[in-house]
């Protein structure tokens, strides 16, 4: 009995044991939990709050503003502005050179115009009018005769004496002679042609008859010209010995700069009376290749057409003439051709 009584009093003792200890030590906290009730304090000081947020929002942008005034940002800044500026000078400077370009470009052509105007007026000159004047009188003449009007011829040659200082009070022409020796009215049988002065001219008038634009008269130079400024101009005058024509007449020539078609210039027709015309022109817009690999020959470059009928009227020489104007480039004259028919 007193063993069983010693059994249970012990167990009773190893039972109470623990919750004494832990009574005993309840005053005493551990470090880990101390470390853990501080961070967690600390964490509610720092817990999200409507006035701390609206704290925070100033704070960031007191630091972007602040951030503006960095010396870093504004060194960089000044570099960038300093850029900026040199290219924008580049880009203005660009474009008003290409403006004065294009003003430039605006007054050479009208400069080009009004030369031409120019030139044509200094060679209006009461001189010139006048021999003008003898040469279509002497196509009328010409023209008269071969329609069989005598009279009429007559009072043309009439005038063209005149016109030449020639005495007219005498009838003496061979024109007058025949309006003399023909019939009053004899419609039926016109009087024969008389010859005229200038038997040359008659010939080449009555030999046009023949032609046709199936069957023209060509004069043409291949020989190669340059016209240019200064010392680039060579064989830029080219002269025909007219001695047939026809009642049409045309100028055509094959033409290109050295590389490309940057050039400028006027073409001029010089009479045998020496009256100087201008009877065309080349620009960019007219000189145009036909051949990929560039420029050689005539074959390489169409040809550039003018209408001078009103100009060839009479046998002689006839000059065409390449004045240069403007352009990077001289023309290069590679054929020079009147077609007559």
């Amino acid at each position: 009995m007193s063993k069983k009584f010693f059994f249970i009093s012990f167990l009773l003792f190893c039972l109470t044991t623990p919750l004494q200890a832990e009574v005993l030590t309840i005053s005493q906290e551990p470090a880990e939990f101390k470390a853990l009730r501080a961070a967690y304090e600390k964490q509610l000081e720092n817990a999200s709050t409507p006035e701390k947020l609206q704290q925070l929002q100033q704070e960031l942008e007191a630091a972007k503003e602040k951030s503006l005034q960095s010396p870093a940002l504004t060194q960089k800044i000044s570099s960038l502005e300093s850029a900026r500026d040199i290219e924008v000078k580049k880009i203005q400077t660009l474009y008003n050179d290409r403006i004065e370009a294009l003003k430039k470009e605006a007054m050479d052509a009208t400069e080009r115009k009004y030369q031409v105007v120019f030139d044509n007026f200094k060679n209006n000159t009461a001189k010139n009018v006048k021999n003008q004047y003898i040469v279509d009188l002497k196509q009328l003449e010409d023209k008269l005769i071969r329609q069989n009007n005598l009279a009429g011829a007559l009072v043309v040659q009439n005038e063209r004496n005149k016109s030449m200082g020639l005495s007219t009070t005498a009838v003496t022409s061979p024109v007058a002679a025949a309006v003399a020796a023909a019939p009053v009215v004899a419609p039926s049988a016109p009087a024969k042609p008389a010859p005229v002065e200038k038997k040359a001219t008659q010939t080449a008038s009555a030999s046009s008859s023949k032609l046709s634009s199936a069957n023209p008269q060509s004069y043409i130079s291949k020989t190669q010209g340059l016209a240019g400024s200064g010392s680039n101009v060579v064989n830029n005058i080219y002269a025909f010995d007219v001695q047939l024509f026809g009642n049409e007449s045309w100028l055509s020539f094959n033409g290109y700069g050295r590389t490309t078609n940057s050039s400028f210039g006027e073409v001029y027709l010089i009479t045998p009376a020496g009256q100087r015309h201008q009877v065309a022109s080349w620009s960019p817009d007219q000189l145009k290749a036909t051949n990929y690999f560039g420029v050689k020959s005539a074959n390489d470059v169409q040809p550039i057409k003018a209408d001078i009928t009103q100009f060839v009227n009479a046998t002689g020489t006839y000059k065409v003439e390449f004045i240069y104007r403007d352009g990077n480039e001289p023309l290069t004259i590679y054929q020079v051709e009147i077609k007559t028919w």
